[in-house]
């Protein structure tokens, strides 16, 4: 998935949730696009799990309330391809496609933001699921303000 533009986004709330509310749960499902460079992005309650392709290709991004601080986590799954290569290639195009994947969710949920300004402070962890320990990570990559 290239996604060339981020503010080009098609976006679907699920049931329960609207361009404002709820803050927490609120999960967002970003999608690459089919054979486009437009990217989908399902925000609900929870994630889009039904929508998921075999590939996994998805972006999962959540926000969380813990300890009395919010925070915005992403996952994406690296791990179980065929070679060292193949894991290779999709670990790297995840950490090139995350800053305009965040601008994307910013961009989708702008309204959102307006009303909650305070998660564009809140850290970001990004979580690299993989079998092969060393593409399996976990760390934080500043907050979603830079990313707009």
């Amino acid at each position: 998935m290239i996604i060339s533009n981020p503010h080009q986004i098609d976006v679907t709330y699920s049931l329960g949730v609207t361009p404002v509310e709820p803050m927490i749960p609120r999960k967002y499902t970003v999608f690459p696009g089919q054979h486009t460079s437009v990217p989908s992005i399902q925000i609900g309650i929870e994630f889009a799990y039904d929508h998921m392709q075999k590939e996994r290709n998805e972006y999962l991004a959540s926000f969380v309330f813990d300890k009395g601080f919010y925070s915005l986590t992403v996952y994406y799954y690296i791990g179980g391809h065929t070679s060292t290569d193949e894991t290779i290639t999709r670990y790297l195009h995840f950490l090139e496609q995350l800053p305009v994947i965040l601008s994307s969710i910013y961009h989708a949920d702008a309204s959102f933001f307006e009303k909650h300004p305070l998660l564009m402070h809140c850290p970001i962890f990004i979580i690299a699921d993989s079998p092969d320990l060393p593409f399996s990570t976990k760390k934080s990559i500043g907050s979603l303000y830079q990313y707009k």
